[in-house]
């Protein structure tokens, strides 16, 4: 028997975030639940509630959920209506496919002031002779009955008819229970003399015809969930346990690796004002922050997201300890910021340099180079012979926008400056050293360049 258990509840809520106090819709559909505990207790403020596909064979423990709404019971081993009188907000009540035979059972739902739709599709108390107008008599709120409208004439109809409705609604429901009581004996004896444990006798039991009763369903169910028990009892551990692809993080020497087993959609950005990256990864809206983590490293960040890893590697070296990790509180995004190591490579106070175009001049104007701006960087040293090609060369400066009759190239005398020898009042500058008297001339000496 499966019972419901806070954990299971739980798992339910995470659009709650877990809390199951405050929780107003729960599912719990294909449980193979057999019995309805403890909610009332756990989930006080439920709404909506969630049971179809399950083996419950009795509604209980609902009546004191007083804010319920919606209740689904549909697929499962229902054989009367009970246990709901309390309900006084039940709007809407889903028993599609169960075994109702006791229509008189619907009784118990005239108090509820609320009542406007009720499903009873597939449940042998349907083909009763005067079903429906029967029904509509007994629970005159009902706007709507096996998806079908109600309308104002067909109520005032049925009124009419009821005395003859509620006859046969009688004579077939005693035959139904008369049916029933005999298929509950024939299922008792099949249960005893059948053996649990022999597999050929299950192949058997499959293969052959069945009734649709809830004894058989239960049965089925539980024949299932033996052989489910034997598979995995059977099974070695190398077939049990599937080889899944191990995700690599590292190379073999060590270099973290880009890896996406989350399979979630991010965008790393780089802010060159705050001098850091900016990692966005679209995490769930309503997933759990305990199930979230976030791991920086100098050279890469990794999120691990229920288990699976994202992992990408940084262009450039961060700082792990100024990280901040935040999640959005209205569409739930992860939200990395990494600062660099490195300083930012334009700051935003400093100006950028200006270009300066160097300007040449000729010896005759050295005196004037106040007048001119210094080259932002020295340039490189010219050889000798590309100082004699300058010094070919005239070179001109303009003082001022009006032209002047005086030959400035005429200044300096040609002759009076070798080629390739410095100038008379340049060597002047530098006295000649006289020569110690100590001093021998040593041909085997190479002399001084």
């Amino acid at each position: 028997m499966v019972r419901i258990t806070l954990d299971m509840v739980r798992k339910r809520a995470e659009h709650n975030e877990g809390h199951v106090s405050t929780l107003e819709e729960l599912s719990l559909h294909q449980q193979d639940i057999e019995r309805i505990e403890h909610l009332h207790r756990w989930c006080p403020r439920l709404r909506i509630l969630y049971l179809q596909g399950n083996l419950i064979s009795k509604i209980e423990n609902v009546g004191r959920l007083r804010d319920l709404e919606y209740l689904n019971l549909a697929l499962n081993n229902l054989e009367r209506v009970e246990g709901l009188s309390r309900c006084e907000s039940l709007r809407k009540l889903d028993l599609t496919a169960n075994f109702i035979i006791d229509l008189t059972s619907l009784t118990s739902l005239q108090d509820l002031p609320c009542l406007a739709e009720l499903h009873m599709t597939g449940n042998p108390c349907t083909s009763y002779r005067g079903y429906r107008a029967w029904v509509i008599c007994v629970l005159p709120g009902l706007e709507e009955l096996d998806g079908a409208r109600i309308t104002r004439s067909e109520r005032l109809r049925v009124l009419q008819e009821f005395s003859e409705a509620a006859a046969t609604v009688t004579v077939d429901q005693e035959l139904a229970m008369e049916k029933r009581s005999k298929e509950r004996e024939n299922c008792e004896c099949e249960m005893e003399n059948s053996d649990e444990e022999d597999e050929e006798n299950d192949e058997k039991w499959w293969k052959g015809a069945s009734s649709h009763t809830p004894e058989t369903r239960v049965a089925m169910h539980r024949r299932l969930a033996r052989q489910r028990d034997r598979q995995n009892t059977s099974r070695t551990p190398h077939e049990d346990i599937r080889k899944r692809r191990e995700v690599r993080l590292f190379t073999a020497d060590g270099r973290p690796l880009n890896v996406n087993a989350a399979k979630l959609t991010f965008q790393l950005t780089e802010d060159e004002e705050s001098n850091c990256f900016v990692l966005e990864v679209n995490t769930y809206r309503h997933l759990d922050a305990s199930l979230v983590t976030c791991n920086v490293e100098p050279w890469y960040v990794r999120v691990t997201v229920k288990g699976k890893v994202l992992q990408l590697v940084m262009l450039e070296e961060v700082r792990p300890g100024q990280a901040t990790a935040q999640r959005s509180q209205v569409t739930g995004h992860l939200v990395v910021k990494m600062p660099k190591l490195a300083p930012p490579r334009f700051p935003s106070s400093a100006s950028k340099p200006e270009k300066i175009m160097p300007v040449t001049r000729s010896s005759a104007f050295s005196s004037s180079a106040s007048s001119f701006v210094r080259p932002s960087s020295p340039e490189p040293r010219e050889t000798s012979r590309q100082k004699e090609q300058q010094s070919s060369h005239s070179n001109y400066l303009e003082v001022t926008e009006r032209k002047s009759s005086v030959d400035y190239t005429n200044i300096v005398s040609t002759g009076s400056v070798s080629s390739g020898q410095p100038c008379e009042t340049r060597c002047s500058l530098v006295p000649a050293r006289p020569i110690s008297p100590d001093f021998v001339d040593d041909p085997s000496v190479p002399p001084l360049e």
